[in-house]
């Protein structure tokens, strides 16, 4: 049987002022679950209360912060993070995320996501996907920056993993008194945490209840500007995979494309799975919602079995 597609509310909430009535649009386009994404308003929250109990349609999982937090009018992901040298933004992130844990269990939800956080080095990435938009990956300019800024980032990595280690432990035993399960995205960017050598390091002290989130968009994008080999990455990291968002990618830079509209070979990924994982269908809120509903005949006849 077919696993369920499930759809991000990221590409509708920003148009809703009502909880009850972006959930039943979801329905009415032919979805059975949906990802409370990051942009949840508390305006919105209510609504999305009312529309569950009424079992309008289910929810797969959240991805933090869900409700978006008090002080923040739009979707935030990273307004905490947990690799923040401050330790009092780095224990709001903490307790943030352990709200978001309670609420995806109160709603009967069976996972979350989370993003680990970031590296001071976005003028880094600004002039790698700039350079690549350029058409100078190779070049010895774009080589230079992207070595320079690995090995910035490694560093940093260095100094901030024992806080970020204590924090996903304190986070994974929070998920497993509450049955949920962690799914830790993969990033886009070089100043993002984690690059793709520190999974393993990640992982070695923590438990069951924290795996892996595949973002497929996010990893593509890396492929195409030499970070990784997209196939054989996912490959390795399948064992722990809790979940995937799913959108497709279109060079040089655009993401969060409806499924079969880029370059993204998916099927070739469907063979590489080890585990049953959530899928999520992730858009861009300026994808037309026709090509929305066209993802679920794509999945229906391209999706895993």
């Amino acid at each position: 049987m077919k696993p369920a597609l499930s759809l991000s509310t990221s590409w509708l909430s920003q148009r809703h002022e009502d909880g009850h009535a972006m959930l039943q649009e979801a329905a009415e386009m032919g979805f059975e679950m949906v990802e409370l994404s990051h942009g949840i308003r508390y305006s919105l929250w209510p609504g999305v209360l009312s529309a569950i109990k009424e079992k309008i349609i289910r929810v797969s999982s959240l991805h933090n912060f869900c409700p978006v937090p008090i002080g923040s009018l739009n979707a935030s992901p990273n307004c905490y993070e947990f690799t923040d040298p401050r330790s009092s933004q780095r224990r709001k992130a903490e307790a943030l995320t352990k709200e978001t844990i309670e609420h995806a269990a109160e709603l009967g939800a069976g996972a979350v996501v989370l993003h680990l956080g970031s590296t001071p080095q976005y003028s880094s990435h600004q002039k790698l996907q700039q350079a690549f938009k350029d058409g100078k990956l190779g070049s010895r300019a774009y080589v230079s920056e992207k070595l320079a800024a690995v090995r910035k980032h490694e560093r940093l990595f260095d100094e901030r993993w024992p806080a970020l280690e204590e924090i996903l432990k304190n986070l994974g035993e929070h998920a497993a008194q509450h049955k949920i399960k962690l799914g830790l995205e993969c990033r886009e960017a070089i100043h993002e945490v984690p690059l793709e050598n520190q999974w393993e390091r990640i992982f070695k002290n923590l438990g069951p209840e924290t795996g892996y989130w595949h973002d497929f968009g996010h990893a593509e994008r890396k492929d195409a500007m030499g970070f990784l080999d997209h196939l054989p990455y996912f490959e390795s990291m399948s064992h722990r995979l809790v979940g995937c968002h799913l959108h497709d990618f279109v060079l040089p830079n655009k993401d969060h494309q409806a499924l079969g509209k880029g370059i993204i070979p998916f099927q070739n990924f469907w063979e590489k799975l080890k585990t049953q994982p959530l899928f999520i269908l992730e858009l861009s809120p300026r994808v037309p919602a026709e090509e929305v509903k066209a993802c679920l005949t794509w999945w229906k006849n391209h999706g895993p079995n």
